[in-house]
């Protein structure tokens, strides 16, 4: 029986050795010392958002159903997804058959994902294609409104962002081979689907989104964007803008694309990600749609290549992990140069088969083969930055008021952000120098009393490892000293306890309830001090008795009632918790 942990383990050790080899042969150098700081602004709350759940997979819950392996994701907090809602099957015949939806969706609310749906294809008439558009756009959008009213009644809740339509920009997938017109076309279903499921949604008491242009091809945004956010039957009804990005294609790859070309045109000024992105915001900034300064950007497709065949490095165990991690730092750095938000959701395309995806068969071929559903390279990625075990940000966050460097063109780069419960500074180092030395500085943290702790994630750490590291106070902050190995991304969290933050009082009763004379064990001590010190502590008995400092005692009563115990914690800067629980005496 083929051993597949024991040939991962073999796969891994040979890529190792390959990348050891290959280094010492380029000449690899180690450099003694490298500074990156972040100024986190005392968490003040002031500085760019990150939303909750921005990281999505593609097809988890359609492609991938087994709940099993669907639970690997949810549990490091990757449970936003997109897929498929074919409207020419579902009404293949006259009457609507919902049995697909009906599967997706039961998976889906099963495992607590939130997907986003897309509504595409129009019912088959003699002579169709997959990509014709629909002869009756009335009647499509009213096709579009019952997969609404379906999944509210059905699944209350589970769905509730569509895009409408796939690329409908490309002549593949919206058949019209006038651009003018495709574009048209495209606009006039968009609002008869759009405002027929607002319509729905509004009648079943349900809340929905939804959104477009969903395009592939950036170079068209400047005329398709305002296209749908200026237009009078469109606009009210656009609540976030999606489009697709491939930063490289089959030219590419017959180019014999290395690791340095993908880098070089990942943080191009004119191709690369950061790029795409901040030419698409301004023009959703300036467009008509109700709210426009604060309406969410959603990237539903992103991957290195669109192309379903294997390529240098999108499956890689050294360059596959570095690309997520520096595409997920060029997303959020792009509120350093120009632009006012982050992307609400970034979803990797996808999740399984053809040479896409985050689980699949680890092999010498590294297909993503469905036949072994195991974690891939990349999904360590996102691990590393969504998980509540790492950096927590799929639970939403804001960035810091600076870092530097931020994303760069060459040597190390980085980002830096903060939850509710720690400051995080992550770093790239897309290069086969090894850096041994970095001084992280972390400026104005917020935090007293704090505690370091540095992940690593390379090729020889796929699984992300970890381990405390001491920090210095400095003026203003702490510095801690890390290394970070080539080809590696390194990430350092400090948690402490924030300053002017209330104490938090904690009250626990044993036994809370019993016959008379009755005696009650009263426990403060898991209570916390919050930016100073605690200086005032009492227990009110409820009964005209009380006692100051002590954190734990007894108290017993020889009445029956009910008595409300309360304990108060007062600090140096005056902040005041309180905590009650009620003792009935019989």
């Amino acid at each position: 029986m083929f051993n597949a942990f024991r040939f991962s383990r073999a796969l891994d050790i040979a890529c190792l050795s390959f990348v050891l080899i290959a280094s010492l042969l380029s000449g690899v150098s180690v450099v003694q010392a490298q500074t990156v700081s972040a100024d986190f602004g005392n968490r003040s709350g002031t500085t760019p958002v990150v939303p909750s759940g921005m990281f999505g997979i593609g097809g988890i819950g359609s492609t991938l159903s087994d709940l099993g392996t669907i639970s690997r994701l949810t549990t490091v907090g990757l449970n936003e997804t997109r897929f498929w809602i074919s409207l020419s099957q579902i009404y293949r015949k006259k009457n609507p058959n919902f049995r697909s939806l009906d599967k997706a969706l039961s998976t889906m609310k099963s495992a607590g994902l939130h997907p986003i749906g897309v509504i595409f294809g129009a019912p088959p008439y003699p002579g169709s294609a997959a990509c014709s558009p629909p002869t009756d756009i009335a009647q499509w959008g009213q096709m579009a409104a019952s997969v609404v009213a379906y999944a509210d009644q059905k699944y209350p809740g589970v769905l509730q962002d569509y895009e409408i339509w796939n690329e409908p920009e490309l002549t593949g997938s919206l058949c019209i081979s006038d651009d003018t017109a495709r574009l048209n076309t495209y606009v006039s279903m968009f609002a008869a689907a759009a405002s027929a499921m607002h319509a729905q949604a509004t009648a079943d008491g349900a809340i929905i989104h939804t959104g477009g242009p969903v395009i592939s091809q950036i170079v068209k945004a400047p005329v398709w964007i305002p296209a749908l956010l200026n237009n009078d039957s469109t606009a009210p009804y656009v609540d976030f803008v999606s489009f697709h990005l491939y930063v490289t294609g089959q030219a590419n790859i017959d180019a014999g694309m290395t690791w340095s070309d993908l880098y070089s045109i990942t943080q191009s000024s004119t191709r690369g990600l950061a790029h795409a992105y901040k030419l698409i915001e301004p023009l959703v900034r300036e467009g008509h749609q109700p709210n426009p300064l604060s309406t969410p950007i959603y990237v539903t497709e992103y991957n290195d290549n669109w192309v379903f065949s294997q390529d240098c490095c999108r499956s890689n165990p050294t360059y596959s992990p570095l690309w997520n991690s520096l595409g997920i730092t060029d997303f959020l750095n792009v509120v350093y140069s120009g632009a006012s938000t982050v992307p609400s959701r970034l979803v990797y395309f996808n999740i399984a088969g053809n040479h896409f995806c985050m689980m699949g068969e680890w092999n010498a071929d590294m297909d993503c083969s469905p036949s072994v559903k195991e974690p891939y390279p990349q999904f360590f990625a996102y691990v590393l930055f969504a998980s509540p075990d790492y950096l927590d940000l799929q639970a939403g966050g804001h960035m810091a008021v600076s870092v530097s460097p931020a994303s760069t063109t060459t040597g190390l780069g980085a980002t830096a952000f903060y939850t509710d419960t720690a400051d995080s500074v992550v770093i790239i180092n897309p290069t086969p120098t090894t850096y041994s030395a970095v001084n992280i500085s972390l400026k104005n943290p917020g935090f007293t009393s704090a505690a370091g702790e540095t992940y690593l994630l390379n090729s020889s750490h796929a699984r992300i490892s970890s381990q405390t590291v001491s920090l210095n106070p400095i003026a203003g902050g702490y510095s801690a000293e890390v290394e970070v190995p080539a080809y590696s991304t390194v990430a350092l969290s400090i948690k402490g306890i924030q300053e002017g933050s209330a104490p938090k009082a904690v009250l626990t009763l044993t036994p809370q309830s019993g016959p008379r004379p009755l005696m009650v064990n009263i426990d403060s001590s898991q209570s916390q001090r919050g930016g100073s010190y605690i200086i005032g502590r009492t227990i009110d008995f409820g009964d005209g008795k009380w006692l100051n400092w002590t954190p734990t005692t007894s108290h017993t009563y020889n009445k029956a009632g009910n008595y409300t115990v309360r304990l108060t914690l007062k600090d140096q800067s005056g902040q005041i918790s309180t905590a009650t629980s009620v003792v009935t005496v019989h």
